[in-house]
């Protein structure tokens, strides 16, 4: 702790970002949070990324740099940043993303004093420097598990929450699952937790040509073949709510009917958005047209 402020960890996977990974670093730096340290993993990158994070760790000894002998894939190198933070705080920052100068201190202090689990500054997406959209906040403040995780599945778009500030003892117990979906099932899981909000007034620059919008792609990522990567998010639903529905200890604990109730809200939750939200983010991928981004934009926020 520096004068009262606990340790807040910013955990930065890479993997062949030469070209960003600095201005995602520098951007953790500039945090005015007074104890801050800065994890980054190289996942066995090729190209320039790990002599540009070596020259910032030389320069700044809150940059704590980790090269992975062997690519360990995106979920395991985001695990991996998380198992070897220190902080009582964590969170995790792309690096092809920027935050607001502000974003640890006010998120940190939105979820200790206000109570919440996690708090997330508002996704703010670019296309070569251009703001696209602001994602819709996340806000789950319900006192009951099931209800804050089955608004989770009703709203959850491009996924913002899961750049929330959180204690790293949640975070480590729940993990970074090395599947399709993973992302959304970690977030879901620390909302069963606790409460989960959005600060409003900062933000997470976020790159949209980060965004997946091929689904069978993604799921050939993850190892699957066919159908199932076709259709992964079937895959998704069933492992989420056979998670939940079992009372998985990533998940705060409810009684059995409880149980089965949210498992069966969450599976068809997922079932019906995922079509939906796939082709929203495709479309705003590949649309070029002044006035398309934006009507899909509303569309996705009615959808939700």
């Amino acid at each position: 702790m520096t004068g009262g402020a606990p340790l807040v960890s910013i955990g930065i996977p890479t993997y062949n970002r030469a070209a960003s990974v600095e201005r995602a670093i520098r951007s953790a730096l500039a945090q005015d949070h007074p104890a801050l340290e800065v994890v980054v993993s190289d996942d066995a990158s090729t190209d320039g990324t790990a002599a540009a994070v070596r020259a910032l760790a030389a320069a700044d000894p809150r940059v704590r740099f980790i090269v992975q002998p062997d690519n360990l894939g995106h979920a395991r190198n985001f695990q991996a940043v998380l198992d070897a933070a220190a902080g009582e705080w964590f969170m995790w920052l792309s690096d092809d993303d920027r935050l607001d100068p502000a974003y640890v201190t006010r998120c940190l202090a939105a979820a200790r004093d206000g109570g919440h689990v996690a708090a997330c500054g508002l996704a703010r997406y670019h296309r070569e420097g251009e703001h696209v959209v602001d994602e819709r906040p996340t806000d789950l403040r319900s006192r009951r598990p099931g209800a804050r995780v089955v608004a989770y599945f009703a709203r959850v778009n491009m996924n913002g929450a899961l750049f929330a500030v959180a204690r790293r003892a949640d975070l480590r117990a729940i993990g970074f699952p090395d599947r399709v979906g993973g992302d959304w099932r970690l977030v879901a899981a620390l909302a069963s937790r606790g409460r989960i909000c959005t600060v409003r007034d900062v933000h997470i620059h976020r790159s949209i040509a980060g965004l997946s919008s091929d689904a069978e792609q993604l799921g050939r990522s993850f190892g699957m073949r066919g159908v199932r990567a076709r259709q992964h998010h079937l895959v998704v639903a069933a492992r989420i709510a056979g998670e939940l529905a079992a009372g998985s200890p990533a998940f705060a604990p409810q009684p059995p009917l409880a149980r089965a109730a949210t498992a069966a809200l969450v599976a068809l939750l997922i079932v019906i958005r995922f079509p939906g939200l796939a082709l929203a983010r495709r479309v705003l991928e590949r649309a070029g047209l002044d006035g398309v981004e934006p009507a899909v934009t509303a569309w996705v926020r009615k959808r939700d």
